[in-house]
């Protein structure tokens, strides 16, 4: 089924609305599940949202937040989160970060008492808005095995960072520290289909493709990959005092009633302190279109700059709706009925 780009938010947002979410924190959650699916970050997208309102209903997440800012300094801060949705407490501190940067020239926001926070380009591509460069990081469950061992330590802690262009929406890389995250592995499992190679191991660290016996996911580069997820628990984890490694949170195992203590990190850097800002998106944009004019090596495969697939889909989804795999349909329309809401199905492209 293709849904209308419109439908998906807005049956988010009733849903969220329905079960008690505070208007500004079913906004923000709502924007930021459909701002997964539009650019084809399915995995992140409205196919959560069973999740989040079964973890809201157990008492993991708090629908009602006080949100509380601490500024430590003319650059930085920290957000208490309040154990709600990570869409809301995530947008909410970049925002923070957007007004440091305003006053200062950049600004730096960790957030503690946090949970699930979907698409990490949903947070830096709001920099972009205000001329500025945006980083977004996250720390999550132990999920990546690590070099020489035969388990995880650290998570699958993805890194965005976002800039602004001149002609076309912003430069965005966007990019968890393995070929596949955990929530994307778990589609495939309910979909029935098999993983790519080298994407997976087992509980004792054997390569598999069996999404049912994936239990652990292979880094990108190595080492190197398993060095940056460390470098991303250090700015979540540490920072913001919340647990670090194999001591995070389960988000689907552990109890709905158990808060997960996440933490995250947000930047904005304002492009205009350091260099004019339209010099800088012209002189990105050229950037950009020269590695897209580069050789192919295959001339039916584009050379392509990262954020340009996201926003193909993006565009392609825009002119003809959201698809939503009949597993998800499903889910989400019982979701509906359970709770006396119009169902996705009404909601067609």
């Amino acid at each position: 089924m293709k849904c209308a780009v419109e439908g998906v938010y807005a049956f988010a947002h009733e849903a969220l609305l329905s079960v008690g979410a505070a208007d500004e924190v079913a906004e923000l959650t709502a924007r930021g599940l459909w701002h997964a699916s539009l650019r084809g970050v399915d995995s992140h997208g409205i196919r959560l949202l069973p999740h989040y309102i079964a973890a809201l209903k157990g008492g993991r997440i708090n629908p009602r937040p006080a949100f509380r800012f601490e500024k430590t300094s003319p650059s930085t801060g920290v957000l208490d989160g309040d154990h709600t949705f990570g869409y809301a407490s995530g947008l909410v501190a970049m925002r923070y970060a957007m007004a440091l940067a305003e006053e200062v020239g950049s600004g730096h926001v960790v957030v503690k008492n946090s949970s699930h926070c979907g698409a990490m380009s949903y947070y830096a591509l709001e920099a972009c808005k205000q001329d500025m460069i945006g980083l977004a990081l996250t720390h999550a469950t132990s999920r990546l095995m690590s070099p020489g061992s035969n388990r995880p330590f650290f998570g699958n802690n993805p890194i965005c960072v976002a800039a602004p262009m001149m002609n076309e929406p912003p430069f965005c890389f966007d990019a968890a520290l393995t070929p596949f995250t955990f929530n994307k592995v778990r589609q495939y499992g309910e979909e029935n289909r098999m993983l790519p190679p080298l994407v997976c191991a087992d509980q004792y660290g054997h390569p598999t493709e069996d999404p049912k016996k994936a239990e652990q996911l292979l880094p990108i580069g190595s080492y190197k990959g398993f060095g940056l997820s460390m470098v991303v628990d250090i700015l979540c984890g540490l920072l913001s005092g919340m647990p670090v490694g194999r001591s995070i949170s389960s988000m689907y195992h552990d109890p709905l009633s158990e808060k997960r203590y996440l933490g995250h990190f947000f930047m904005a850097l304002r492009i205009g302190d350091i260099v004019d800002p339209e010099d800088f998106k012209d002189r990105l944009q050229g950037l950009a279109d020269d590695v897209r004019r580069e050789p192919r090596l295959d001339r039916e495969v584009p050379v392509m700059v990262p954020g340009d697939p996201e926003k193909a889909r993006e565009r392609e989804r825009r002119r003809e709706g959201i698809p939503i795999s009949p597993v998800d349909t499903e889910k989400l329309n019982t979701l509906a009925r359970d709770l006396g809401i119009r169902p996705l199905g009404g909601q067609s492209a």
